[in-house]
């Protein structure tokens, strides 16, 4: 998985990277809003980890802006500041997952997990006979239909 990693702190940036790539994960880094633009210009990224404190940046205009022009890479939002407010202001800027510092290195892992991954297709006995495939909003029509057959 290819991810863009966004923080002014070096320490925590390598950390992190050292950290997701022990998990098997390509990292490319940034420290700043310009240094991420020119990534996703050259890069596809499976997705972003933002840091919403980013010296005289913000990682939630790093992330509106992203919104703005259509991308639609996951975004898990890093920040020390703790609120529900500061949750609220990431999900209105358009991020997927938000994560308080600290936090224990498993639970980043989880939320990237969480992120990335496609729900399973929901299957039913309806789904797997021809003709009779159907979803929940369509489910009474069938009914009446296998009473009408049977």
């Amino acid at each position: 998985m290819n991810i863009l990693l966004l923080d002014d702190d070096l320490r925590i940036l390598r950390f992190l990277k050292r950290g997701l790539e022990a998990e098997s994960h390509t990292v490319s880094t940034a420290t700043s809003h310009i240094q991420g633009w020119e990534l996703l210009q050259i890069c596809k990224f499976d997705l972003a980890i933002l840091d919403v404190f980013l010296g005289t940046e913000n990682g939630l205009d790093f992330c509106r802006q992203l919104r703005q022009q259509q991308h639609t890479v996951p975004v898990l939002m890093l920040t020390a500041k703790d609120s529900t407010e500061m949750s609220l202001e990431c999900q209105e800027a358009g991020a997927n997952g938000y994560l308080p510092k600290p936090f224990a290195f498993d639970d980043l892992i989880a939320n990237v997990e969480k992120l990335t991954s496609t729900p399973p297709q929901s299957s039913s006995f309806f789904s797997e006979v021809p003709g009779l495939a159907m979803t929940a909003n369509n489910f009474g029509i069938g009914l009446l239909f296998l009473n009408w057959i049977v």
